[in-house]
């Protein structure tokens, strides 16, 4: 009843003993197995057992390169140390734009020139570079990733050429300052090192060959691509899972955990090497109170973050692509981009750079600020603000961008919240290697550090209870408002994870978690995710979830929506008909059939790639080749029929062949063609 008399494992095991002691012993006359090529020069001399062991030990060692583990932890140490490289490439390139600002303080002139090309020259590289070098680099990445998990093979996305274009463009796009993320970039170079490194390790174990290990190799490294952008290697993993995942093998598990574990460890340890921090602590360590850090009549003001970020979220996702549906339908603008490429990101940064100029609008929404420190200044665990006045708080170190003297702290983040939204929706359509999860992140703690304000200013005192009173963490409203916001745009639930591991806190986490499931209801019934978002613009192949009110729309059937009338070639079809097939039908891929009567599909030949095959096959070199083919084999053809054919008879009709020459000319018995050429048709 379904039940095995012996272990798999142990049958398999028995069943290779037997079989090798078979061959040992020899069946009759079966020769014993030589020893191995290699081993015999090591078998003779004084050292032959100690070099043979050598030998051995190296073959062990080879065949250990086969393991995952070995895999996954050189895939997280190559990921850390270009991720803290890639930091440090970028905090200088932003130090640099700072001290150019601050040196030329004495003409502002200089000033808005030093801020507003800095920015340009490097994004217009970026662009620049990745459009010469390889073009796939462009963007997220994300949603490549998703389509390549699914199984469809996107040709050069993870190649060698495009990890280096999207390194060397990210950190040029991140240097200049615009509103950009890392996180989705990340995720895309991940893959890229496990594809490279799956390569590099086939050499030693044709394991690595396995095209379904590869793809699981590429599902771990998609959870240490956002392990070590954060130093979040739980919620990186979760991460992935959500975003690129339709469905999720667990025995991955444990490799994406272990991978984004080592790889955030390594990431924080080279920080520490670096005096940067005294010991491994979280990216944006917050410091708000552990014994009562929110009150329960709070969780409304929560569950509006939460719907506001969902309505938000979708509002982001609707602007980015209407932004590039706009120019994309604009022919003219169209054109004229396509010819001049990197003038559209020059004209961006330079429409941002402009706004964010510190002396100039900047002022009005902290435009000095890199995302790092505005983030750090967002998550502060002091109010700002008591009945609405900005004077009654002392402002320090780079909390300074945030005070305005002609207004109030409330307007800043207004005008902050609304500007950057709708400048990060723009700077993510730039063709540079780019994210769009931290602006998204910044804005929504910005809109939450705007709740937590105005529940201060509200209540000054903190909201009662029994005995004790608590005054509001505005901080807190900005670690919930960060998480709903950007789990609304991506349609995730594991950015509550992720900003736990941030800020280095878990007290928030009912706030946060009724945050993020609210906004995700909210976006979901309202636009797809960023990320199918942009498969939809770029049209991969990539069947997306169907959203809300779109349930009968799993009662349709294949039948209903295929096409019948399809033209298809086949194998012994003539060149007539390929002809007649490309000329009847414009569709990109062709069906290949085994012949008209039996229809057997045999797979599929791309339009362009038949018309490629057609036009070699026709061109002037190979019509050359053709024709002296023909003329040889017409050259062989005559001189077989200028041969004379005998025809020899056996001895029995030997005598009535000679009666037969008698009667007739010996002309007719022979076989021969025209003595002279010219007598032969053309």
């Amino acid at each position: 009843y379904g039940r095995y008399t012996q272990d798999l494992g142990t049958f398999a095991k028995d069943e290779a003993a037997r079989l090798r002691l078979q061959q040992g012993h020899g069946e009759g006359d079966t020769p014993r197995p030589r020893r191995p090529s290699e081993l015999l020069e090591y078998t003779q001399g004084r050292c032959a057992p100690c070099r043979v062991c050598a030998l051995q030990c190296q073959q062990f060692l080879i065949s250990k390169v086969g393991e995952d583990w070995v895999f996954l932890i050189l895939l997280g140490l190559v990921m850390a140390l270009v991720s803290w490289a890639m930091d440090f490439a970028i905090a200088t390139c932003l130090q640099a734009q700072k001290w150019m600002y601050g040196g030329l303080d004495t003409n502002v002139l200089l000033q808005y020139l030093a801020w507003v090309t800095y920015p340009t020259v490097l994004i217009t590289f970026s662009a620049g570079f990745t459009q010469i070098l390889a073009p796939q680099a462009v963007g997220s990445g994300i949603p490549e990733m998703k389509t390549i998990l699914r199984g469809v093979v996107l040709k050069e996305y993870l190649t060698l050429k495009t990890f280096v274009a999207k390194v060397i463009g990210l950190t040029c796009a991140l240097g200049s300052g615009m509103p950009l993320g890392k996180e989705g970039p990340f995720v895309h170079i991940a893959s890229m090192c496990a594809a490279l490194l799956s390569r590099f390790l086939s050499l030693f174990g044709g394991i690595y060959e396995n095209e379904a290990r590869n793809i699981e190799m590429l599902a771990a490294a998609c959870a240490v691509g956002v392990g070590c952008c954060f130093a979040a290697p739980i919620g990186g993993v979760l991460f992935s899972i959500e975003v690129t995942s339709t469905f999720f093998a667990v025995r991955n598990y444990w490799r994406g955990f272990f991978a984004a574990t080592f790889s955030a460890f390594i990431f924080r340890v080279l920080a520490v090497w670096n005096k940067d921090e005294e010991t491994i602590t979280a990216l944006f360590k917050t410091r708000f109170r552990l014994d009562f850090p929110f009150d329960l009549q709070e969780l409304p003001a929560f569950a509006v973050i939460g719907i506001a970020s969902g309505f938000g979220g979708a509002l982001f996702v609707y602007l980015n692509r209407k932004i590039v549906q706009f120019m994309r339908r604009q022919k003219t603008i169209n054109r004229f981009l396509m010819k001049k490429r990197l003038l559209f990101p020059a004209l961006v940064t330079l429409l941002i750079s402009t706004l964010t100029f510190p002396p100039g609008f900047g002022q009005f929404m902290a435009g000095q600020l890199t995302q790092k420190d505005t983030l750090v200044t967002l998550f502060d665990n002091q109010t700002w603000a008591k009945q609405g006045l900005s004077d009654e708080f002392e402002y320090l170190g780079i909390l300074e961008a945030w005070r305005h003297p002609r207004s109030n702290v409330f307007v800043t983040l207004v005008v902050f919240i609304l500007m950057k939204f709708w400048m990060s929706a723009l700077a993510t359509t730039i063709p540079v290697p780019c994210g769009a999860f931290m602006p998204v992140f910044v804005i929504g703690a910005a809109f939450g550090r705007l709740v937590g304000e105005s529940m201060a200013a509200w209540f000054p005192d903190g909201i009662h209870t029994d005995s004790n009173t608590y005054r509001i963490v505005p901080g807190g409203y900005a670690v919930v408002g960060a998480a709903a916001l950007s789990g609304a745009v991506t349609h995730t639930v594991s950015t509550a994870v992720i900003v736990f591991e941030l800020t280095g806190q878990i007290s928030h986490i009912l706030p946060v978690m009724i945050a993020v499931i609210l906004a995700n209801a909210v976006a979901q019934s309202l636009q797809p995710s960023l990320y199918d978002s942009i498969i939809r613009i770029k049209k991969l192949p990539y069947l997306p979830e169907l959203g809300w009110g779109h349930h009968e729309k799993y009662n349709v059937r294949v039948e209903d929506i295929m096409v019948r009338d399809i033209r298809y070639v086949t194998l012994n079809c003539k060149y007539r008909d390929l002809q007649h097939v490309l000329h009847s039908t414009k569709m990109k891929s062709l069906p290949l059939v085994e012949s008209a009567e039996s229809m057997i599909l045999l797979g599929s030949i791309e339009r362009a790639q038949l018309g490629a095959l057609l036009s070699h096959q026709l061109s002037p070199q190979r019509r050359l080749q053709a024709l002296r083919q023909k003329v040889l084999a017409e050259d062989r053809h005559r001189l077989s029929d200028a041969s004379i054919c005998f025809q020899i008879s056996t001895e029995a009709s030997s005598g009535a062949l000679a009666r037969a020459a008698a009667r007739k000319p010996l002309k007719s018995a022979l076989k021969r063609v025209p003595s002279s050429l010219s007598e032969t048709p053309p």
